[in-house]
C-alpha cells in the first residue's frame, strides 16, 4: 500500500506535477510520468498551465549581455563563503 501514497515534496513545482501524476493515474510500475502528463485534456483544471514544472507567465527576454552578467555574478557569489562573510557590493557593477 505504500506505492499509493503520494511523495513528500517540497517545492510547489513538485507538489504540482505529482498531484498531476496522481490525477492521470497514479504511481504503477514502469510508467512513463511525462507521458502521462502530456496526455493530460483538463483544461478547465487551475494547475494545466503549471503541469510541466514552470510557470508559462514568468517569463524573461534577457539579451546575451544580462545574461552573462547574471552569470558573472551567481559564479561571484557562489566563490565566496556565504555563512562567514557578507559580501558589500558586486564588484564588477561598481
Amino acid at each position: 500500500m505504500e506505492r499509493y501514497k503520494p511523495k513528500k515534496c517540497k517545492s510547489p513545482a513538485k507538489a504540482i506535477r505529482e498531484f498531476c501524476i496522481e490525477c492521470m493515474g497514479g504511481r504503477g510500475s514502469g510508467q512513463n510520468y511525462t507521458r502521462l502528463i502530456e496526455e493530460c485534456v483538463s483544461i478547465n483544471c487551475p494547475l494545466y498551465d503549471f503541469r510541466f514544472g514552470k510557470n508559462p507567465h514568468h517569463t524573461q527576454n534577457l539579451t546575451a549581455e544580462q545574461r552573462k552578467e547574471r552569470g558573472d555574478r551567481l559564479k561571484f557569489a557562489r566563490s565566496h563563503d556565504k555563512g562567514k562573510e557578507k559580501v558589500a557590493k558586486f564588484p564588477l557593477l561598481s
